[in-house]
Parts: C-alpha cells; structure tokens; sequence
C-alpha cells in the first residue's frame, strides 16, 4: 500500500489548444492596438506642431516674424526716394547750376482707399483749366485750351506741351491764361520750358497765396484693372469734367519723335480739352498725365495718359533749367526700307534726315547710308537704334557699321545731348 505523502503530485491539466481562426484574431486585435497607439501619439504631435505654428514659434511665421523685425530695423536705410538729379552734366552741360528744384515722392502716410467722390474733393481744386490766347490787331482771341494741375504750393503747373505750343514759341502774340482755384478771373502764365519728345510743359503763374497742389503717385506700381480717375477740361469748356474707370494695360510703350515713351491705357474717357489733367489712382496720387492727341483712335473705351515715373526728371530738367538735360541724342532720322520696295532696293535701316552738326553728321554719316550695326548690335529696324542709343549715356563713343556705295565701312559716334541739339 503506497503512503498517501508519496502520492504523485498531478499537474493542472491544460485546455486545448487554441485554434488557427483564434490565433489571427488575437494577431488582429494587437496590430489595432499598434496602430491606435501611433495613431494617438501623431495626433499628439500634430496638435503640438500646429501650435507652435499659430503662436510664430515654428514654420514660416518664424520667417514673417524674422523678416518684420529686419524690415522695421532697416527702413530707413532701404528707402526709395527721388534719385537726385546729377550734379555734373556730360557734353556742353558742364557749366549748368546746381539743380534746386525736385519732386517729392508722394507722400501716402495714409493709403486708405478712397471713394470717387473724396478723390475729386481732393485733386479738382489742384486742377486747372488753360486756355491759348493769340493778340492780333489788338483783339484777343482764344486759339486752344487743354488742362494742367498745381505740383507747388507757389505755383508751378504741369500739362502737355501741344497744349500750349503756340505760346512757347515766345511771341509776344502768344499768351497763355490759367483759372486758378477759387478765383473767377484768369491770370496769365509763364512757359518756364518744354519738351517735344515726351510732350510735356511746365507753366509757372505768379501768386502771393498758397495754393493747392497733387500728390504724385508711383506708376511703377500699377496693376490692371486698378480704379482710374480723369479730371479736366473737357472739349476746353466744360471745366472740372469727371469721368472713371480702370487701368487697362499699366504699360505700354510708343516712339514719340524718336524717343519711347511710357503710357498707360485706360478706358476712362480722355476728351480733347483733357490733355495735360491728371490720372489719379485710388489714393487720391496722380500717377498719369492725360493726353488726347499722344494715339489718334476712333475706338471707343481707349484713353491714354503719360505714366508720372517716366516724366518726373523731365519735369525738374524743366524747372531747374528751363530744358531737359542729359538725355542721349544721335542728331539722325532713319526710316526703314523692305527688301525691293524699289526697284533694286537693298532692305535695311536707312539714314533719311541729319541734324546739321549733330554727332552722326560730325562721324562722318550721310543721308542714304544703310546701318547695319550700332554699338555691335545688328539694325533690323529702326527701333533698335532707340534702344541702343537709350542705353548709353551722354560722352559715350559708339561705332556704326554702314553700307554706302555698296561698301561696308565702320564710323564712330560720340553720344551728344539733346539739350545742346535743341539751342
């Protein structure tokens, strides 16, 4: 008999085993546990990244905030006032007078946007209407009439040159008036210079008061479909003539008497009468002077307007000297010849008209010459002679590859200045 303390110990019996559908659910639950978890831990970060986003501590606010802080420190440094007119002049100009005179940038402490009606309150008293008026026997007649606006509290008043070219020819027989602000009587004004190419003039009218005068705007800075306000004295009787719209085109580029000259487009209408008023941006800024003659259209909608940026040194040449100084001149027309237009004709640039002592007659050019290169760049037409001249400065020598009698032959050309040209 076995004694009941040496009895075998029996182990815990074991269930049965787990089966193959019970051990991939287990797998399962795990891999979702998993996932949960990372899922969880993501969402943690995530929420944690976009704070630090919105608070400026990471991602690109980190930059804005850099860049405020670099901006507000070195504003001053970095501003981007009118560049101030050369001291010394190139080519016959050496002996011109420091300049005195120089616009403003405009000056928009306050650039809220403004109603149509605020901006007319605000440039129509600077807006004056002129009027040409010819003397013959004694009797006065008025011959023409265009508009102009006040750029000086003392005085001086900016408008197109075709508005007033009679009077500038400096006959006595030729005068011209203005209607200044608040005062019913005319009073006549000075033609203190002007320039063909750009077809601007600067008048000056003698006054003891101060008067009110535009804030000039950057053109620079246009979009299209911006708003757009003309003011003037529309059909030369109807003073103080509203009309708006949009900027059509910010830029547009055209050869005025062998000189580009900026324009903007616009569909706010531009009368005869209107010419030499001001274009005004949304700010109240002129950035446009008005111009009814500068593209004949019989085209409803298309106004034009000279863009303020491209005549502001025109504008103090004028002032300071009484003509533009310092602007590159060739002293040559050329017209542009296809290939057998005429009989036997070689196509290409050909020189039509020169200037009597100008720098391509002083070279050695002659009317008929065929120009091929100029400064190295080929002459397909007569564009690019503009350009090429445009881009240097008054003093530089430049060679001209010509063709006369058939033979290529080289000339050098010492840049001249527009200025000595028109005296």
């Amino acid at each position: 008999m076995e004694n009941e303390n040496n009895e075998q110990i029996k182990r815990p019996e074991r269930g049965p085993e787990p089966t193959k559908k019970e051990k991939t659910y287990r797998q399962a639950l795990i891999i979702m546990a998993v996932l949960l978890l990372a899922c969880v831990m993501f969402s943690g970060f995530q929420t944690l990244y976009i704070f630090r986003m919105n608070s400026g501590l990471e991602g690109i606010l980190t930059y804005n905030n850099y860049y405020n802080k670099q901006t507000e420190e070195t504003s001053e440094e970095f501003a981007d006032p009118i560049e101030a007119i050369e001291k010394s002049r190139n080519a016959g100009t050496k002996d011109l007078p420091d300049p005195w005179f120089s616009l403003e940038e405009a000056a928009s402490v306050n650039k809220n946007k403004l109603s149509t009606v605020e901006i007319v309150k605000l440039v129509s008293p600077a807006t004056v209407s002129l009027s040409v008026v010819g003397v013959d026997d004694g009797k006065e007649t008025k011959l023409g009439s265009g508009t102009g606006f006040i750029i000086t509290e003392d005085g001086y008043i900016v408008t197109n040159q075709h508005v007033v070219v009679l009077a500038d020819r400096a006959v006595s027989t030729y005068y011209v008036t203005v209607i200044l602000p608040d005062e019913k009587q005319s009073v006549r004004a000075k033609v203190v210079g002007s320039d063909a190419q750009t077809d601007i003039a600067v008048l000056k009218v003698d006054t003891d008061r101060k008067l009110p005068c535009v804030t000039l705007g950057n053109s620079d800075n246009l979009q299209a479909g911006e708003l757009a306000v003309a003011i003037g004295n529309a059909m030369g009787t109807l003073d103080d003539t509203v009309t708006v719209g949009v900027i059509s085109a910010p830029s547009r580029e055209i050869n005025r008497n062998g000189y580009y000259v900026d324009i903007i487009q616009t569909d706010a209408a531009i009368n005869p009468g209107n010419s030499g008023g001001p274009l005004i941006n949304s700010f109240g800024e002129v950035i446009g002077i008005t111009n009814a003659k500068i593209i004949s259209s019989t085209s409803e909608n298309l106004g034009f307007a000279i863009r303020i940026n491209s005549v502001k040194k025109i504008i103090e040449d004028i002032i300071n000297y009484g003509k533009v100084v310092g602007r590159p001149y060739l002293g040559v027309s050329v017209t542009y010849v296809s290939q057998d237009a005429y009989f036997g004709a070689q196509g290409g640039v050909y020189v039509a008209k020169m200037v009597p002592g100008g720098p391509a007659e002083k070279a050695g050019l002659k009317i008929g010459d065929i120009v091929l290169k100029l400064d190295g760049v080929e002459i397909k037409e007569t564009g690019d002679i503009i350009k090429v001249r445009d881009s240097h400065k008054v003093g530089d020598v430049i060679e001209a590859v010509i063709i006369r009698d058939g033979k290529e032959m080289t000339r050098t050309i010492e840049i001249g200045d527009s200025a000595d040209a028109n005296e």
